[in-house]
This record gives C-alpha cells, structure tokens and sequence, in this order.
C-alpha cells in the first residue's frame, strides 16, 4: 500500500514539474515489466530448486509466521523435525487443505531449510510454464515486427 502512495506522490510531482503523459505511461508499462519479469525469474529458480529437491513422506504440523518473512506458512514435519513451506499458506479453506491426520508427499530443499507441498509445487510449476510461454511469445512477436 505505501508503495501506490509513494508512485501517486511521484506521478503527481512529475505533472507539477512538467512532464508528459506519454513519458509517464512508458514508465508505469516499464514499471509493471520489471514486475513481470522478476517474477518469472524468481517463479524459474524456485522451480529449479523444486526439481532439485527430494520427495519426503511429511504430516502437516501448524501455520505460523515465517521465520523469514512476515507471511504465515504452513510448517511439516518430517521425521521428527519441522520445515517451514516456501510459500504462504492458502488462507481459505485452511482445513481443507492442511490435515493432520493424513501424511502427505513434499520436497525437501538440498539445503534442507524448507519443503514444497502441493500447492508451492503448482504455483511453481505453472508460473514456470506460463512465464516460458510468456518469453517465448513475446520473442516471436518481437522478431515479426
């Protein structure tokens, strides 16, 4: 939220200042490029990271803060010891999705620091894909023009 505040107080001294419109939109479409295409980046190594990583027989054991975000993750327990999910937790529907009394398949990071479960592992999986398809249409609209 503060960052929209911050561009409003940028948009709103450039038109003080003088500056065209035009130039303000490049840099809004610029802008939301640069979003665009870290994500894909960061979608990209988390994939990597995911198919690095090894399948664990793991039970659901609690949502709680992240120990390095501010977000909730769901946290697993794999043989006597607690990993924290790569993503946030899905807020709804949080007893459907997080059981206890099931154990369930994740992937355990090389580094052993945190786990994929199945939704980390479409989230991933999909933005990849997407993120390739992306490239790959924008590369061919690019070399028609």
């Amino acid at each position: 939220m503060e960052i929209l505040l911050i561009l409003a107080v940028i948009v709103v001294l450039c038109l003080v200042l003088g500056v065209k419109k035009i130039y303000l939109i490049f840099a809004a479409v610029a802008l939301i490029a640069l979003a665009y295409v870290v994500t894909i980046i960061m979608l990209s190594v988390f994939f990597v990271i995911m198919i690095l990583s090894k399948k664990h027989e793991a039970v659901f054991s609690h949502i709680d803060k992240s120990p390095k975000s501010r977000f909730n993750v769901a946290w697993y327990k794999i043989d006597g010891k607690v990993y924290p999910n790569i993503f946030p937790e899905e807020g709804f529907m949080r007893d459907k999705f997080y059981r206890s009394d099931k154990p369930c398949s994740v992937l355990l990071s090389r580094n052993k620091k945190f786990v994929f479960d199945r939704f980390s592992c479409t989230t991933c999986t999909l933005g990849f894909l997407l993120g390739v398809g992306t490239v790959i249409a924008a590369a061919v609209i690019l070399t028609r023009l």
